[in-house]
């Protein structure tokens, strides 16, 4: 069973060989904790729990989820481009929120291209992701990632014995908690930095100064919602492991995750050594770097592909898909996926690589706004569409998901809750 939560944000939870797994936790405001108690009752405990990348949209709520069900969560997998953040903003939250502020001013005083570019593409939905400057470059081949690697015994299930050894820094942070800053310390030095930043706003003229210091408010939210899952981690002595979206650049071979039940597409699980790029850099909400996983197709479930906000594509326009190749006996096996980036025009490459590479019946949309869906997700008449939330309609968010009764076939697949009847011309 795939279910998208009736959320504002985005939140997906999977039920598979006796397992759930939730990826994404939607906004804040969303207290998943309470939608999972009041709408799904019988999940009393979520063996993984998944963030993709910072929008606020995704990882807002789940250090409030950590909290609420302490010692109902099994393991954390988390982007490995926040370790470069992680161990300051968990001992010392203030002085890194010193240097982001430091990095405004100067931004301020002559704003990078880096910056505009992020900036612009926050305002204007229809932007392309490779406006952006990339902090990383995949490398160009012609070659399909392989995943036969992953689908040895791949009816499997969960295995605790998979989980890699914590990277040394993580574990140093466990030991030593009782050096982190407590939270009320933290709490006092991220309004500290949000009052700088609007001092700063408030004096601006210019539409693109007023901009910027609205992105680095931005920023703020996701250190504070990072460190929070962090601690939280700590605290609760939560497993936790971290998935490099460079690892994958740098060979354009994915690993790690639990083979056979869920495998990362363009990720490295390891322990990611620290970088030199600004702090600005490591908090950035980089689509093209949303963690991409699939729970394999087996002979007896559907696969699921979880596609954040991801183009699912790298190279020139991201047109070279970086989807892996299925081994044969699998290749026509159906597969579920969420809706890249809630459906966004700017995501509107990635059907034309799901087209491509398997056979995709179901798209599920959840969270968005109403710039979404755009007119290649309504495009999309092959595929069954479901829509957990539709603003441009008015519809408020409903359950919606997609399961597969017993004996499983493909005939036997149910569709739950509300299917997409919007067109190109009423979104016009």
């Amino acid at each position: 069973m795939l279910l998208a939560l009736p959320i504002s944000g985005e939140s997906f939870l999977l039920r598979r060989a006796g397992k759930n797994v939730l990826v994404d936790g939607g906004y804040k405001k969303d207290e998943i904790a309470h939608v999972l108690e009041h709408q799904i009752r019988d999940v009393q405990y979520l063996d993984v729990v998944v963030c993709t990348h910072g929008d606020g949209d995704h990882v807002g709520g789940l250090s409030a989820l950590l909290e609420d069900w302490v010692g109902r969560v099994g393991q954390l997998w988390l982007p490995g481009r926040w370790v470069n953040v992680v161990p300051q903003l968990a001992r010392d939250p203030a002085e890194f929120l010193n240097q982001l502020v430091l990095e405004l001013d100067a931004e301020l005083k002559k704003p990078s291209e880096e910056v505009v570019s992020m900036v612009r593409h926050a305002e204007n939905e229809g932007i392309k992701h490779n406006d952006w400057r990339d902090t990383a470059s995949l490398p160009e081949t012609n070659d399909e990632p392989a995943i036969s690697e992953w689908l040895d015994g791949y009816d499997q299930s969960l295995d605790p014995k998979d989980i890699l050894p914590e990277p040394e820094w993580f574990h140093a942070l466990r030991q030593a908690e009782e050096q982190l800053a407590s939270d009320e310390f933290a709490n006092r030095a991220f309004k500290s930095a949000r009052r700088r930043v609007k001092y700063r706003q408030k004096r601006k003229s210019s539409g693109l100064e007023i901009q910027i210091a609205l992105h680095w408010l931005g920023l703020i939210e996701t250190a504070q919602a990072i460190r929070n899952l962090a601690v939280a981690a700590i605290r609760h002595k939560i497993p936790t492991r971290w998935f490099d979206y460079e690892g994958f650049a740098k060979t354009r071979k994915a690993a790690g995750g639990a083979r056979g039940f869920l495998v990362p597409i363009n990720a490295v699980e390891q322990a990611t050594p620290p970088t030199l790029l600004a702090r600005y850099m490591h908090l950035t909400q980089i689509n093209r770097e949303s963690l991409v996983f699939l729970a394999p197709p087996t002979r007896s479930r559907f696969g699921i592909l979880f596609c954040a906000d991801s183009p699912l594509g790298d190279g020139s326009d991201f047109s070279q898909s970086f989807l892996p190749h299925l081994p044969r006996r699998l290749r026509w096996s159906p597969i579920v996926a969420t809706a890249p980036h809630h459906g966004s025009e700017s995501n509107s490459i990635a059907y034309d690589h799901l087209q491509k590479w398997a056979n995709v019946e179901v798209l599920l949309r959840a969270g968005g706004s109403t710039k979404q869906p755009g007119p290649t997700f309504l495009e999309q008449h092959r595929q069954l569409r479901l829509c957990t939330k539709c603003p441009k309609a008015g519809h408020v968010p409903m359950l919606t998901g997609v399961f597969a009764a017993a004996p499983y076939r493909w005939s036997n697949l149910i569709a739950l809750g509300r299917r997409c009847d919007c067109s190109i011309s009423r979104k016009a």
